[in-house]
């Protein structure tokens, strides 16, 4: 009997083990999991990477090219970041041009910028060519580098100016010397060397003459219709003063133009004496010369 009320315990708590076993573990890997949980959630998160932004107002130019010409472009550089950092500007631009950056508000070229975290800064970027350039693209690039030691942060933006075909008029003389010899009431021809200097064609070529004195004559060839870059041509003007002019120095303009420009140049006459005029003056003399000296022989006979 003493042994069946022995067992009868043993069984009793072994169940009593079980039970417990089972209605507590649970609680405690659900306790633990929410302590892991716990734990995970005050994990703080990595922080998001700094960028720049290059929001670009004018990023290509069309011009002519001539020397000295400005090519300017507008970028606003936008800084995603924790605070302000400084970036140093790095330029990039073909051989013969020039290039300055200036902020927004104010003209003198800097060598660095500070960016606030998501203050937009405005940069102006100015190109000229230092000499004339050929019709093509004309690719600029600005960089801006963080300036903090082991900070990799870097943007970039490029530019392309574009520079047109242009045609440009020069007159020239034949002879290099703007000045020449007419004869009164004659037909004197001139020449004249229109030369197309520029990179395009130039249509409906215009060519007068102004400033002739009153009564004067100046004949040229009709319009030009087209002129060919690199190409010259040989113009002739007829050239008539009245026929008693005085002998002297006048001048003459003559002028070219078109649409895409035009050119001039005042060329000096001198009117020379007639040879039959120089003659007859010269008859005069010899006969005045002569009556004085007929005079002074009668009067010493007396």
């Amino acid at each position: 009997m003493t042994k069946f009320k022995g067992r009868l315990l043993f069984i009793i708590s072994l169940i009593f083990i079980i039970l417990t076993f089972v209605l507590v573990m649970p609680s405690i890997v659900f306790a633990q999991e929410e302590g892991e949980d716990a734990e995970e959630e005050i994990v703080e998160p990595e922080p998001e990477p700094e960028t720049l932004d290059f929001d670009i107002a004018y990023s290509e130019v069309s011009a002519f090219g001539t020397k000295g010409e400005l090519f300017e472009f507008e970028a606003s550089i936008i800084f995603d970041g924790e605070e302000e950092k400084f970036f140093e500007i790095l330029e990039e631009f073909p051989s013969g041009w020039s290039m300055d950056i200036n902020p927004g508000s104010g003209a003198i070229d800097i060598p660095r910028i500070r960016l606030n975290p998501g203050a937009p800064e405005t940069l102006k970027i100015k190109c000229r060519p230092m000499v004339e350039k050929e019709p093509g693209e004309y690719i600029f690039k600005i960089t801006l580098k963080s300036t903090e030691e082991g900070d990799v942060l870097e943007g970039s933006a490029e530019f392309t100016g574009i520079v047109k075909p242009d045609g440009k008029l020069e007159l020239l003389t034949s002879t290099d010397r703007l000045s020449t010899e007419v004869r009164s009431g004659k037909e004197n021809l001139y020449t004249l060397v229109l030369k197309n200097t520029g990179t395009a064609p130039i249509g409906d070529i215009k060519i007068s003459s102004s400033g002739e004195p009153e009564g004067w004559l100046v004949e040229l060839k009709n319009n030009i219709e087209v002129l060919s870059a690199g190409e010259e041509l040989e113009i002739e003007a007829t050239i008539i003063p009245p026929e008693r002019t005085i002998a002297g120095d006048y001048s003459i303009r003559f002028n070219v133009s078109s649409e895409d420009g035009n050119d001039s140049l005042e060329l000096r006459t001198t009117v020379k004496t007639p040879l039959v005029w120089k003659i007859i003056g010269i008859g005069l003399i010899a006969l005045v010369i002569a009556g004085i000296a007929v005079i002074f022989e009668r009067l010493g006979r007396r």
